[in-house]
Parts: C-alpha cells; structure tokens; sequence
C-alpha cells in the first residue's frame, strides 16, 4: 500500500495575497454557500492515519473491512453525530 500524503495539523502562515481574477458578478452569483451537517455529511477514517472521506458511515464502514481488515468503530471523525 502507498503511503498516504499527509499534512500537520498546524500549517505555517503565508502573506494573504489580493484576489484580482474575480469579478463583483462572479460574487453576486453565489458560487458558494453555507452548509450544515444534514446537507453535507462527512466521515473521515481515522483509523491508522488513513484520513479518507466517506460521504455516510455505510461507506466508510465498507471500506475499513475491504481496505485494514477491520470493523473497528473507533477513531471515525465526523460532524454528523
């Protein structure tokens, strides 16, 4: 198995730099918006570092069986519980 990137849990700061590509029409659009829980469900396996997203814990479940041979419970981070 690869191993998998990985990024501290603090990063260094950098100077903020000034966005000159978007326009007050791309903004007014609403490309993006605020989200919740309920909309946006996610599961990240935490087990041994694997840091995987699963979109629901029937996912992330299937794959801690297929890919480490385990039905362990533990280490799942989520917002949805």
């Amino acid at each position: 198995m690869s191993q998998q990137p990985s990024l501290p849990s603090v990063l260094p700061s950098a100077p903020a730099l000034q966005d000159v590509t978007t326009t007050p029409a791309q903004l007014e659009t609403g490309v993006a918006r605020v989200t919740n829980p309920n909309e946006t469900p996610i599961y990240i396996c935490a087990l041994d570092k694997c840091n995987r997203l699963f979109p629901n814990r029937d996912r992330l479940m299937a794959h801690r069986k297929r890919d480490h041979d385990s039905e362990e419970t533990a280490d799942i981070i989520t917002w949805n519980e």
